[in-house]
């Protein structure tokens, strides 16, 4: 399925996660930050959430949702808290450039808020020239309706939170092309298998 805001808004009720939660939530991304593959030494990301301050109380759910799936997520606003987001500057992009140079992939998290955003398209084509083809998007839609985005967000395969009809028990991160057609875990991606499957994520 393809995460609406009701999914959510119901997991930051079941979590008690408020806009002021950013310090429980660091701490248990931490955790995971630590584990995570290739940067075992010193730490390192498995998804850069680009996204909206906007949408604050949903980004704190999602990085709960990953966290429980065991990913370590970048959020500038709850890893980087000295950055003034009201005076972006060069020392910023230096930062964000770095921490995605920690990061095994870009989500673009799709609300109607991050039209207006001019960091985030920033964020998705340094990302794509660093790591080709480890973007995808993240659309957050009401149920029922279809993703249309920007022209150039068609040219990446998106990010489901579904199950695998038949196989799976639970749900868990699947990349999807853009007809649902093919698909695969999110950590199979991000670990570089170029292994498809076909079939029905419900």
């Amino acid at each position: 399925m393809i995460i609406s805001p009701s999914f959510l808004n119901s997991i930051a009720k079941e979590n008690n996660i408020t806009e002021y939660s950013q310090e429980s939530i660091l701490l248990e991304n931490r955790n995971y930050y630590f584990r995570s593959g290739d940067f075992s030494d010193t730490g390192g990301y498995d998804v850069f959430l680009s996204h909206s301050y906007l949408d604050k109380v949903q980004v704190l759910a999602l990085v709960k949702l990953f966290n429980k799936h065991h990913f370590s997520v970048y959020v500038d606003w709850i890893e980087d808290k000295q950055l003034n987001r009201k005076d972006v500057n060069v020392q910023t992009a230096d930062l964000l450039r770095e921490r995605m140079k920690q990061s095994k992939c870009l989500s673009y998290l799709t609300t109607k808020n991050i039209a207006d955003s001019k960091w985030c398209p920033w964020e998705l084509g340094y990302f794509d020239g660093l790591k080709q083809s480890k973007c995808c998007i993240l659309p957050i839609l009401k149920y029922g309706s279809m993703f249309n985005g920007q022209e150039y967000l068609g040219l990446y395969s998106y990010l489901e939170y579904a199950s695998y009809a038949g196989i799976d028990k639970d749900c868990d991160f699947y990349i999807c092309n853009q007809n649902r057609t093919k698909f695969m875990k999110l950590r199979d991606w991000i670990s570089g298998s170029t292994k498809f499957y076909q079939g029905i994520l419900v």
